[in-house]
């Protein structure tokens, strides 16, 4: 009877998990293996699995690939929904939208997945550019970038990680911390999270007498009616972001490229005290602090490079009511990325794992397919969210790593 039950359990889950990963697929959001064991851990907790009996391991992961014919081939982002159309009628409509703003008060958001402690293992690519699971891959953390056109105004970024206050920050003020820090049980971001920080972000403007426009994508988790004074949301068409949003065309690979590069020099730094790259103590504010130096390193003529190649062109005339004039250069500035993916190859030829050296291009890709919210956008996730900073709540759900 036992038996039985356990079966039935599994084939609940392993059919709940599939109709969730042909709904994304069929809405061209590319689904890695270890975004597919991530779900299937949350579906089993939600049927009733508290103790985590299920664990979703790669075993699992192999079965359910073969069961459903499954090959995780990542597209390019939304590249391959977006509608030549839509992007062309966006851009001729964006000078109007932006006419009345003056450039450093236009920003752009958007948030990605980011594997923190994923090591250059070449056995963790799916074909070219997916992961597969493993206890690194589980160390998962959403962030959000967002900047201003001129790349003058870099906002603290946003990182969510499933930690109230993880061990390594107990004596530290989060206040302090060079990123804002929110935690849930998933690590994803969800509207709870956002509008949090929509309100701090009214306020700062209020207190700097500045009316900004921010674009963001039409993600469920970015609702659209919250009252704000000072900050306007618009929002990109549907399935257009590859293509027209500023932070999608280069600076969020370079962040991640940054980041990976200070991953690998931490393995390298520490290679004489462990046995393997694995065991590299890699804590929460190793984490914080590596987010905060690679979204520094972003250079201001990388941003507006990117908002150019997106449609931003200063053919308008300027507020006069804002005090600040920017200078914009008149050549076209050269993407920085690709000198950051060859620093990250030079540095990665300094790590084998499993006799093989991983590129810097699967390496900065590996966790493309990661979804940085819940696209069902499930009551579940939003009732799921735990503010920052209590130590009470860290004591219950912390991870003993971090």
């Amino acid at each position: 009877m036992k038996r039985k039950l356990k079966d039935d359990f599994s084939q609940t889950i392993n059919d709940t998990v599939y109709e969730w990963f042909v709904t994304q697929r069929t809405k061209n959001i590319p689904i890695s293996g270890p975004v597919l064991q991530e779900y299937a851990r949350k579906v089993a907790e939600e049927l009733g699995d508290r103790s985590g009996n299920f664990k979703a391991s790669n075993g699992w992961l192999d079965r359910f690939r073969t069961r459903h014919n499954v090959h995780f081939r990542v597209i390019c982002g939304e590249a391959a929904a977006v509608d030549k159309i839509t992007t062309e009628n966006w851009q001729i409509r964006l000078p109007n939208i932006i006419q009345h703003y003056n450039p450093v008060n236009i920003y752009n958001c958007d948030e990605t997945g980011l594997f923190f402690k994923l090591i250059p293992d070449r056995s963790l690519v799916i074909d070219k550019n997916d992961c597969e699971g493993g206890k690194k891959s589980r160390d998962r953390y959403t962030v959000m970038l967002c900047t201003n056109w001129l790349g003058t105004d870099k906002l603290k970024p946003v990182v969510i990680g499933k930690a109230a206050r993880p061990r390594c920050v107990k004596d530290i003020d989060m206040a302090k911390l060079p990123v804002k820090w929110y935690s849930n049980r998933t690590a994803w971001m969800n509207s709870k999270i956002f509008t949090e920080w929509l309100y701090d972000l009214d306020l700062i403007m209020q207190k700097q007498k500045r009316n900004i426009l921010l674009f963001l994508d039409n993600a469920p988790v970015h609702s659209s009616d919250v009252k704000l004074q000072n900050v306007t949301l618009k929002f990109f068409p549907a399935n257009s972001t590859a293509q027209i949003q500023p932070l999608d065309q280069g600076i969020i690979r370079t962040f991640k490229a940054y980041y990976r590069h200070y991953l690998v020099k931490h393995i390298i730094a520490n290679a004489n005290a462990v046995h393997t790259a694995d065991d590299v103590n890699i804590t929460a504010l190793d984490a914080i602090y590596w987010i905060d130096q690679s979204w520094r390193s972003i250079t201001e003529a990388t941003i507006r490079n990117t908002f150019k190649m997106t449609g931003f062109e200063i053919h308008f005339v300027l507020d006069d009511s804002t005090s600040i004039t920017p200078k914009l250069d008149a050549i076209d500035v050269v993407v920085n990325e690709n000198k950051c993916i060859e620093d990250l190859d030079q540095v990665l030829k300094h790590i084998s794992i499993s006799g093989t050296v991983m590129s810097a291009n699967d390496f900065v890709n590996i966790d493309d397919g990661v979804p940085p919210y819940n696209e069902l956008d499930d009551a579940s996730d939003k009732m799921l969210t735990v503010n920052v900073v209590t130590l009470e709540d860290a004591a219950n759900d912390e991870d003993t790593t971090e």
